[in-house]
């Protein structure tokens, strides 16, 4: 079974996901206590965080808070 390409998605597509600002975003990159997601780095201009990744995190974040 071929395997799906993994979706990546652009800063505007995690700001409107979570309902933040570019201030927090990166705030929560640099928390290591937060532990958020490292964008992924395509190309010279190209900066993308892989769903996949968003996804484990969000999971992890509510089992730690249940």
């Amino acid at each position: 079974m071929a395997q799906s390409a993994p979706k990546y998605l652009t800063r505007n597509e995690v700001l409107t996901r979570y309902g933040i600002g570019n201030t927090t975003l990166y705030r929560w990159i640099g928390d290591e206590e937060i532990r958020f997601p490292k964008p992924v780095q395509l190309g010279a201009r190209c900066v993308r965080f892989l769903e996949s990744a968003l996804e484990q995190w969000e999971e992890k974040r509510q089992t730690e808070a249940a």
